[in-house]
């Protein structure tokens, strides 16, 4: 099975994660004002950030992922956006637990020993 993701859309804030697919639509129309069976991916963060929900347009049919972190937690804008278009790239960040809205601590930290050295 292929998956062509045409693009990622997040839906910034919290989302009640007992919403099921039909809810999740619903949210994607109603509330990110974005059209389904596009081929786009929409992703949904709940209020402990501990598991993701995606939802996908296949050809024919929706597909509903779900992932979740044990050791911790999804990064996770609070913006006042509907919606928020991210790269591959940061989709496949975002899904490591890699927090790419930040600048990374390590360099930062590389920073800090520069003007100390």
């Amino acid at each position: 099975m292929e998956f062509k993701i045409h693009a990622c859309f997040i839906r910034p804030g919290y989302t009640d994660m007992r919403r099921g697919m039909n809810g999740l639509m619903n949210t994607v129309v109603g509330e990110m004002d974005l059209p389904l069976n596009t081929g786009d991916l929409y992703i949904f963060c709940g209020k402990n950030k501990s598991s993701l929900k995606m939802l996908y347009w296949a050809k024919d049919s929706f597909w509903l992922f779900q992932k979740v972190l044990h050791d911790t937690n999804f990064s996770w804008p609070m913006s006042e956006l509907d919606a928020l278009l991210i790269s591959e790239k940061e989709l496949e960040m975002l899904l490591d637990g890699i927090d790419f809205w930040r600048s990374h601590p390590v360099i930062r930290a590389e920073k800090r020993l520069r003007k100390l050295g």
